[in-house]
């Protein structure tokens, strides 16, 4: 099975066709990945919409690491024994805020979403792998040719659907509102404007971490494009010179 796998043409395309499918999937994920717990990009997003404005600092940073914590598994919210309170920035503001049954079963359901997205994620970087061990030749010129393939056309796809995505972006609060009612079709995902939860993410937060996102994985596409290209050349280089030798 795997002689035919690595001899048979039309095979060969069909794993070639399915690994740049996994790569795409691998560069729209892999800045989601990485943001999604980052304290330090919190607190940037946090400074530049004006939550410290509003909140208390090191209690600002001391919710986001346990919600990050939540995201992991680490640990739970409830709201009888909440773990995620908030104090006003003016001092002259005793009151504090928790998120409400509401707010948390949002979270969960968040949670869940990114569970499922990051499986997703790491089963097409170990699909990946296989497949390209799979696809390799004891030809070193083949391995080139695959990669540089795979490479170039993941990025070229990526790049198209990254600029699809920022012109859907520039109605955000419509593309954040249809996102919602695709992946929370529940409808728990509404709060009141003084909610601690759009109060700590408002949708300045969201609207930014969304072109992070984008310019993350363009950089990333980018990169690659140049990788695969250059890997062409090395090919079409190769195969010239070994003509001129003959």
């Amino acid at each position: 099975m795997k002689e035919m796998l690595i001899k048979n043409k039309k095979i060969r395309k069909f794993f070639i066709l399915i690994n740049v499918v996994l790569f795409v999937i691998t560069i729209l994920l892999t800045p989601l990945a990485y943001y999604s717990y980052n304290i330090d990009y919190y607190k940037t997003l946090f400074e530049k919409n004006g939550v410290f404005d509003i909140f208390n600092n090191s209690d600002v940073l001391d919710a986001s690491e346990n919600i990050i914590d939540f995201l992991k598994y680490r640990i739970d919210l409830d709201q009888k024994y909440s773990n995620v309170t908030v104090r006003y920035a003016d001092e002259n503001e005793d009151r504090a805020l928790s998120f409400t049954d509401n707010e948390i079963s949002h979270l969960y359901d968040v949670r869940s979403l990114l569970t499922g997205i990051f499986i997703i994620y790491y089963i097409s970087i170990l699909l990946f792998i296989i497949i390209m061990v799979m696809l390799v030749k004891r030809n070193i010129i083949s391995i080139i040719y695959n990669t540089g393939l795979i490479f170039t056309i993941s990025s070229i796809l990526m790049i198209f659907f990254l600029v699809a995505l920022y012109l859907m972006g520039k109605n955000f609060p419509v593309l954040f509102e249809n996102f919602h009612m695709v992946f929370f079709p529940g409808g728990n995902y509404s709060f009141t404007c003084g909610s601690l939860i759009i109060t700590l993410f408002p949708s300045g937060f969201f609207y930014d971490f969304f072109v992070r996102l984008m310019m993350a994985s363009a950089i990333i596409s980018i990169i690659f494009l140049l990788v695969g290209l250059f890997f062409v050349f090395i090919l079409k280089f190769t195969n010239k010179y070994k003509r001129e030798m003959i």
